[in-house]
């Protein structure tokens, strides 16, 4: 069997660290390429371990160019891009965090026949245009995200479920009393009950604009209202997602709330690989709870803008601009909705079409995002 290419974009995060190591254990897969934003350290030393013949950075640095002669580099955005169409890989998992992820998984799908994807703003910020164009080249679209694997798993196509559900942890502050939330510190919010994630994913869980964002991708992905998708508290991540039938059948997707497990099914799928060790579920907890609006009012407002692509739009990056700007300390952790809200009022409904367009509505969104930032902190 020829081993399928794969490259990995966001080799240094969370997701791309552990994509190396378990496509390094699969034996049909061979890594080709990887790309990293800023962490050169660890660039270097994933570098060093995998020797992928393909690397890029958006930043240029000529002692990883020597130090590796045997590797190709580029670097910059479109050196990114040139990597991918140098390197021919067959899958792509895109790991890249934030809006600039939609550029890279459209280059993606011009080169590769399976896009794995960890990127959500992908979706949120491109509402229909990368899933028509996946469609259009005919690459198959495998979702990351532990909640959108479930119910990529879940959805076997033989019969449309009434509704479907996706749970939340409810981050680090979900039995905080809700006077207190406000004024949450960094350690306060970094400090989740479950999961090991990137900062900004990590402070989205504590104001559950993560999971708005998963509504609006669900809506994409496969074909829901958001009447029809149900979100609930699972404290400890064991229900990843459910499906709920007229009959009142419900099926739930749940297992260990490992990442390299919803990793390893989008390299391997439809196939099977066990990536962690077998563990009993005797006496584990299964249990949803309701989640609490008053508390979550980010969530509330992902919902009432879904399928509004320029609000859609607003919305990531006002919070990229305000999680930024709490983290720098510049704001209270009850700045981030204040400062979400602002700006998806200021946005006009629109919904641009393509790329230049999405790009120009995400950059007015950030200006705007700014101002407020600077107005009221």
């Amino acid at each position: 069997m020829m081993k399928k290419r794969l490259a990995i974009l966001g080799s240094t995060g969370s997701i791309g660290s552990q994509t190396l190591q378990i496509a390094n254990r699969i034996e049909n897969i061979e890594i080709v390429a990887i790309s990293c934003g800023h962490n050169l350290s660890l660039f270097s030393k994933q570098l060093s371990e995998f020797h992928p013949p393909f690397a890029a950075s958006l930043k240029k640095s000529d002692s990883l160019t020597d130090s590796f002669p045997e590797t190709l580099f580029f670097h910059g955005e479109e050196g990114i891009e040139r990597m991918l169409e140098k390197s021919r890989p067959d899958y792509v998992l895109l790991a890249v965090s934030g809006a600039a992820g939609l550029r890279f998984s459209l280059k993606a799908i011009e080169v590769c026949h399976r896009l794995c994807l960890a990127n959500k703003e992908s979706i949120v910020c491109g509402g229909d245009l990368l899933l028509k164009e996946c469609a259009r080249k005919g690459v198959e679209l495998i979702p990351v995200d532990s909640e959108h694997s479930g119910l990529f798993q879940l959805l076997d196509g033989s019969r449309r479920p009434k509704r479907i559900i996706i749970t939340a942890s409810g981050g680090a502050l979900r039995d905080w009393p809700l006077e207190r939330i406000q004024n949450a510190t960094i350690r306060d919010v970094l400090r989740h009950p479950v999961w090991s994630m990137g900062n900004r994913i990590t402070v989205d869980s504590a104001s559950m604009v993560n999971k708005g964002l998963e509504v609006i991708e669900a809506k994409y992905l496969f074909g829901f209202e958001t009447n029809e998708i149900d979100t609930y508290i699972c404290r400890n991540s064991f229900i990843h997602a459910g499906i709920l039938y007229s009959d009142g059948v419900l099926k739930l997707h749940t297992g260990i709330p490992d990442m390299r497990i919803p990793i390893a099914y989008s390299l391997t799928y439809p196939e099977r690989i066990q990536t962690i060790p077998e563990q009993s579920i005797v006496d584990v907890p299964m249990i949803l709870e309701e989640l609490p609006k008053e508390r979550f009012p980010a969530l509330t407002l992902a919902r009432e803008i879904c399928g509004v692509v320029s609000k859609q739009i607003a919305y990531n990056a006002a919070d990229e601009v305000a999680v930024e700007a709490f983290m720098n300390g510049r704001m209270p952790f009850g700045g981030i909705y204040n400062i979400i809200e602002k700006t998806v009022e200021r946005t006009a409904d629109q919904n641009p079409v393509d790329y230049s367009q999405i790009i120009e509505t995400d950059s007015v969104a950030r200006k705007l995002a700014q101002e407020e930032v600077d107005r009221c902190y």
